[in-house]
């Protein structure tokens, strides 16, 4: 095999071959097909192991089942997901405009039996207040089919103020009602200052946030990360490739690449055995799209191998010389450049865009950004921002880039 080839990223592989959207259009008849292959596939599954998530008491599979994908295809990965042991499943109220949560609710309807196996969570996107919230869970239990939400959480929340008293009475209230059993929230950006207000209230679950090779690295992190262990939260880590932009191709970071690949896995593999190796975290979120992408995932949670010395080693390097392509959402560009400035927003569409080969989302998610923003995008100056920010990413060539790509070609 020579170099280049085994220099090919799993998401470039996928892309190449045609397997990344073929398992989310099969017909009803080669679904079948699949599922019978796969029931009759003599090679031995390992245990998938699970761990307890924090305070809840509930052993859930250490590898999640993540992504906005709304096919009815998206049945058949769950399926197996399922027979291969993964029963955290997770989804959004605005997942696919709602019909993420249809098609897991299309699961449920067909295989009802499945539902006490399945630790589902939803999240409550773009409200924060307890009318709201209520309006969104009610729908979200609707399209899911299910008279309860396992872990219901806030959204995407980077403001520690907002986890008031008012939000903590009103998830005692569902909780009492049956319609969820537990609460917390996620967190893309400001984790640090989330986590640890999460670690002081009492009243938190468990939270999913942004946690990688890169972020473990991050002092603030790690004191949050300890602060939430010591307080019994459950964590559960999202975002675990570290990826806002494709990884630099220099010859240090291909030799990196090539070590995992000699070694027998991947380097996303390896990133999620970073992970696992914190006991901290309960289980890693990810974005399982197609069926080669499970059973790689599946494969790294189960084979029992743990990273060697030399391995940690590597990763550590390869954080070091992609720091600048990769936004940890300190918010420390907002200090200097306000919250209109839309950097961390745009950065991780571009994320979307360039990492995970979701386009369509990227461009929808820019449109919705408002008008003086996307405007004045390609027109400011970054400097400051490019000043204050700890992995000095070029700012301003990112917005410049990202008002060409994800505006078409212009800056309106």
């Amino acid at each position: 095999m020579d170099t280049e080839k085994k220099c090919m990223d799993r998401r470039t592989f996928l892309k190449t071959t045609g397997l990344g959207g073929a398992s989310l259009a099969l017909s009803a008849g080669l679904a079948d097909k699949v599922m019978v292959a796969e029931a009759s596939d003599k090679s031995p599954l390992k245990s998938m192991p699970k761990r307890i998530l924090g305070k809840t008491g509930v052993s859930v599979s250490i590898l999640g089942m993540g992504g906005s994908i709304d096919t009815s295809g998206y049945q058949l990965l769950l399926r197996i997901g399922l027979n291969m042991g993964i029963s955290y499943w997770d989804s959004s109220y605005n997942y696919g405009n709602g019909r993420n949560e249809q098609v897991i609710g299309q699961f449920f309807s067909k295989y009802p039996e499945e539902r006490k196996n399945v630790f589902q969570v939803t999240k409550a996107s773009r409200t924060t207040e307890p009318a709201g919230m209520t309006r969104q869970l009610n729908i979200s239990l609707e399209r899911m089919q299910t008279d309860y939400i396992d872990l219901y959480l806030m959204h995407m929340l980077q403001d520690p103020g907002l986890l008031t008293t008012e939000i903590k009475t009103w998830a005692e209230q569902k909780k009492r009602e049956g319609k969820i059993k537990f609460f917390g929230f996620s967190c893309h950006a400001n984790m640090a200052r989330m986590l640890l207000r999460a670690s002081t209230l009492g009243w938190i679950d468990a939270l999913m946030t942004s946690y990688n090779y890169q972020l473990m690295n991050d002092d603030d992190i790690k004191r949050g990360i300890d602060a939430c262990a010591r307080a019994d939260i459950g964590l559960i880590a999202m975002k675990i490739q570290g990826e806002r932009f494709r990884t630099s191709d220099s010859p240090e970071n291909v030799t990196i690449i090539n070590h995992f690949i000699n070694k027998g896995y991947t380097l996303q593999q390896a990133r999620h055995k970073a992970i696992w190796e914190d006991e901290r975290i309960t289980t890693c979120l990810s974005e399982i799209t197609n069926l080669t992408m499970l059973k790689e995932n599946v494969a790294a949670a189960t084979d029992g191998v743990r990273l060697s010395d030399t391995d940690r080693e590597l990763l550590d390097k390869l954080a070091q010389n992609s720091r600048n392509l990769y936004c940890q959402g300190c918010l420390s560009c907002e200090s200097v450049m306000g919250r209109e400035s839309g950097i961390p927003d745009v950065l991780r569409y571009m994320m979307y865009y360039t990492s995970y080969g979701k386009r369509d989302d990227a461009r929808r998610l820019f449109r919705e950004l408002p008008g003086s923003v996307r405007n004045s995008l390609a027109l400011r100056d970054y400097s400051p921002a490019e000043r204050i920010c700890p992995n000095r990413i070029e700012i301003g060539k990112a917005m410049r880039e990202a008002a060409r790509i994800l505006g078409n070609g212009s800056i309106a």
